[in-house]
């Protein structure tokens, strides 16, 4: 399963994360997908595992994620100092790198690689918008 294989990358993201957060609950991606996902999913040839019918469920809740993930940042920012404002900016840049990188590896080279990819960014980006809005909140 794909959060198997994104679990280590996941428990990295989170050791690099504040002191603070590590006491914040633990953060299932799959439970933040909207309801949308799900239907979606299991609907039309999504349902019947065809890749590109999956990969265009996952890449419309990613739209949403990253929207949600924007927002939040936004939020985060505005209630930070300009000192506070730069570190955050670093980590994020940092934070969309390690992303990146992790969601290239073990790429097969096949269609299975179209779900993989946008899986990968879906869960990661979802677990991130979370955390964001955990700062805004001041529960870190």
């Amino acid at each position: 399963m794909l959060l198997r294989r994104l679990a280590p990358g996941l428990m990295l993201l989170a050791l690099a994360a504040a002191p603070a957060q590590a006491r914040a609950p633990k953060i299932d991606p799959e439970k933040e997908y909207t309801p949308a996902y799900d239907r979606c999913l299991n609907s039309g040839d999504a349902i019947k595992g065809v890749t590109v019918a999956m990969a265009g469920c996952t890449h419309e809740e990613l739209a949403k994620q990253d929207a949600r993930l924007n927002r939040a940042y936004k939020a985060a920012m505005a209630k930070r100092s300009k000192a506070e404002q730069a570190k955050l900016r670093t980590a994020q840049r940092a934070w969309i790198k390690r992303r990146d990188a992790e969601c290239q590896e073990d790429l097969t080279g096949g269609t299975i690689d179209m779900l993989n990819v946008s899986g990968c960014h879906l869960s990661i980006t979802t677990v991130r918008a979370v955390e964001l809005e955990r700062m805004v909140k001041g529960k870190r």
